[in-house]
């Protein structure tokens, strides 16, 4: 195969890239595959490259050449890896590089079939060898190769697997159950009016998936680290959250929270300020290939609208849900989504809880219920937060400390499971500590 020296120079500055940037993997990884590199040691340094982000490790020049110090001549030698390691196209133009690699590799694989097919005279091995060549073209855009006796095998091991625990437990019981665990896969989403408590709820789930061991990722477009630290802190340790973020500690408390907070960066508990989505997907990506990942917090959705396609609030919101649920499938992990609901549930009457806030209360897209497999709303009387409207409550008869109706009992959170694909619809009870940032059983 002849190979011209635009090809060449392209495929060193993809490999050049990679080497300043281990995060442009990511994007390498959904466009190409290691065959789609003309020249062959092109092919296995990019193998190399993934087998190091496989296990964890930094990727640059001296790491590679001390990881690989045994098959460096498999890998071109010191002097051409230290050249193609200072080729590299900017970050911006990246990904098109990639997609003219793709270009290059379908031309080459026609290109290849044109002296076969002239010498050829049986018309059924010509008919093989088209299909064939034609099979590898249209595969070269689908990243995984489809291995439906895989499919199979995978599923029947999980059937098999009755000794294995699914999912992740929130440490909410009822709230477990009726989910089925916060399952790999699958897009939940709390929603609730603005201060009822779906950060609240949100955080203190984090922290108690990533006290198990589980990889998580809280991404917030409203609190920053030390707000959702000091939640966490404040739900786990029973210091009131106010102290925390007003910093009025004891040095021993102080020493505690320390302690808590090593204990999630040795779990790799990561916090995300970043809002632009697509920025966002690739930190996530990113995260996975480095440490795993199994559960992700998305607070809120309105949050990431900025930059995304769409005529109207409705549409931008529609276009990210969509992603984050195929972005739950592909890449095997829960991802967990914070939603607001619209002022008008504050005027919402009935008998039953689940009367007070439904999935047609979601502020801005109903495309938030479609594309979520289990939709749960929270529920509080935010009335009863001031002690002025409690203390008339009371003297009225109204207010019930024992009951596990939200709109009676100020120490009351109601979940509404509006939606649940996996399991039963209804309403559960929790208790509520807004001064220790956290949802107790009763």
């Amino acid at each position: 195969m002849i190979v011209s020296n635009q090809e060449v120079i392209l495929e060193q500055e993809i490999i050049g890239g990679l080497f300043k940037d281990n995060d442009l993997l990511v994007k390498a990884k959904e466009i190409i595959k290691p065959n789609m590199f003309s020249i062959s040691t092109h092919k296995n340094i990019y193998k190399a490259f993934t087998n190091m982000k496989e296990k964890g490790l930094v990727i640059d020049l001296i790491n590679f050449l001390e990881y690989y110090k045994d098959k460096i001549k498999d890998l071109g030698g010191i002097r051409y890896l230290t050249e193609v390691a200072n080729s590299s196209p900017s970050e911006a133009n990246f990904e098109s590089k990639l997609k003219i690699l793709v270009e290059n590799y379908k031309r080459h694989e026609i290109k290849n079939i044109i002296p076969i097919l002239t010498d050829q005279e049986e018309l059924q091995k010509l008919i093989e060898t088209l299909e064939n060549t034609l099979k590898n073209i249209y595969q070269s855009d689908i990243v995984e190769k489809i291995d439906i006796c895989n499919e199979y095998e995978k599923y029947l091991g999980w059937l098999y697997e009755d000794d294995k625990e699914t999912g992740y437990k929130s440490g909410l019981f009822a709230l477990d159950e009726a989910l089925g665990n916060f399952q790999k896969g699958r897009l939940i989403t709390l929603f609730a009016r603005s201060g009822v408590g779906k950060s609240t709820v949100a955080i203190q789930i984090a922290s108690n998936i990533t006290i198990q061991g589980y990889k998580v990722i809280y991404a917030s477009g409203e609190m920053g680290e030390n707000e959702v630290l000091g939640k966490m802190a404040a739900s786990k340790l029973n210091i009131p959250y106010s102290r925390i973020i007003n910093k009025k500690l004891e040095n021993q408390e102080k020493e505690k929270i320390s302690s808590f907070v090593t204990m999630l960066l040795n779990n790799s508990f990561h916090i995300s300020n970043e809002t632009n989505i697509d920025k966002l997907i690739n930190e996530i990506k990113a995260y996975k290939l480095q440490y795993g990942l199994d559960i992700m917090f998305i607070d809120y959705v309105n949050k990431y609208t900025n930059g995304v396609a769409g005529h109207s609030l409705s549409e931008k919101i529609g276009t990210i849900t969509s992603r984050l649920k195929d972005l739950a499938l592909k890449e095997n992990i829960c991802i967990v989504l914070l939603a607001q609901c619209n002022r008008s549930a504050d005027k919402n009457t009935g008998d039953y809880m689940s009367d007070k806030i439904t999935e047609a209360d979601i502020q801005d897209s109903a495309r938030i219920e479609q594309d979520s497999d289990q939709l749960i709303a929270l529920y509080r009387n935010k009335k009863l937060d001031d002690p002025v409207t409690r203390q008339s409550m009371f003297n009225e008869g109204k207010l019930d400390y024992g009951s596990k109706r939200a709109d009676k009992n100020p120490y009351c959170i109601n979940m509404i499971i509006c939606k649940n694909r996996h399991g039963k619809r209804g309403t559960l009870a929790f208790k509520w500590d807004g001064e220790h940032s956290r949802v107790n059983v009763f």
